[in-house]
């Protein structure tokens, strides 16, 4: 599904010559032999860069999309290093004088992009395994656990609290459906009606969740999963591109990586539930119920933004409409 959406920023262009001064303070001395743009994100600019006497490969992150996020990214990838398989950072820049942006060196993971291992025809079994061992990874990222829940500084430390119950979800979708904004435009006001509606009616099964806040990934999909095979099965090499975390419920993760093409398949889900409770993650009888109710913020929040293309409006009126049929005949 991600794969078809449009970049949400401009790809940045970069000469040689501004790649090299970038990578200098972490390497001195070293000459540039290649780089390349990397593929999958949608929002930042990363590049694959090579040099004269690094052994391994290194990723040049600029932060385009939001600057300011890039300070609570490096703290994550420092506090999560050994807990979660993230990049080893060589060197943060706030400022530098090539690019007004912000941006970071850290390591080249090898692996592939989740969503690109999914087109391959997999054996039932080896699916399984693979998004088991996913499973694993996402409850050691939900160990890390807050007081409250809500968006996070630098410091991570909750700064603006938000509620995860069903007054958040009514509160949010009310804010960005009713009236005039993008997001009832682009969804259309009979359906944003009924999907205010469809909260109102369903959101408080949201309240049943007993648990603390964890440390959601917030983009936990398959453009920001790093999969390499190891022995007979699959493991994840790395989780990549922090940007978008905050503390809330376990269901924002789940809803992510749930979506299609993954979703799509009955058995994945299982196996996801299966390896997040073998590494100690708790999930309530309907995890599945009130991952579909979070995905609806997730869906309204694109339609809000000041850029959203037919393809992923198109994605999102879809699913939008499937949650609510889904607990028409399921509940």
């Amino acid at each position: 599904m991600r794969e078809s959406w449009e970049r949400q920023s401009a790809t940045l262009t970069v000469t040689q010559a501004q790649v090299a001064a970038l990578v200098e303070p972490a390497f001195p001395g070293q000459t540039l032999t290649h780089y390349r743009l990397v593929q999958g994100g949608l929002s930042n600019t990363n590049i694959h860069v090579t040099l004269s006497q690094h052994s391994a490969p290194v990723l040049l992150r600029i932060y385009v999309r939001d600057p300011a996020q890039a300070r609570k990214e490096w703290a994550l990838l420092s506090r999560l290093a050994g807990l979660v398989p993230v990049p080893h950072l060589h060197l943060t820049a706030f400022i530098n004088t090539v690019l007004p942006y912000p941006y970071a060196i850290m390591d080249w993971i090898e692996g592939e992009r989740l969503e690109v291992v999914l087109e391959q025809k997999l054996a039932p079994k080896e699916l399984q395994q693979m998004i088991r061992n996913i499973g694993q990874v996402l409850a050691r990222i939900h160990a890390m656990r807050f007081d409250q829940a809500g968006f996070l500084d630098e410091t991570l430390q909750v700064v603006t609290p938000i509620s995860i119950g069903r007054e958040g979800l009514l509160s949010y979708l009310q804010a960005q459906l009713d009236g005039v904004g993008p997001a009832r435009g682009r969804l259309g006001p009979a359906l944003a009606d009924s999907v205010i509606a469809f909260a109102a009616k369903e959101g408080a099964l949201l309240d049943s969740w007993a648990g603390p806040p964890v440390l959601v990934h917030g983009d936990f999909g398959g453009s920001n999963i790093l999969i390499r095979q190891a022995g007979p099965g699959w493991q994840t090499a790395a989780v990549l591109d922090w940007e978008f975390a905050f503390s809330g419920s376990p269901f924002f993760d789940f809803g992510n990586l749930l979506r299609p093409p993954l979703g799509s398949r009955t058995d994945a889900g299982q196996a996801l539930e299966d390896g997040y409770r073998e590494a100690g993650g708790i999930l309530p009888l309907e995890w599945r119920h009130m991952t579909q109710l979070v995905e609806l913020i997730s869906w309204v929040e694109f339609l809000s933004r000041p850029t959203c293309g037919p393809k992923l409006t198109a994605d999102a009126r879809a699913m939008m409409r499937r949650v609510m049929n889904d607990f028409a005949h399921q509940r």
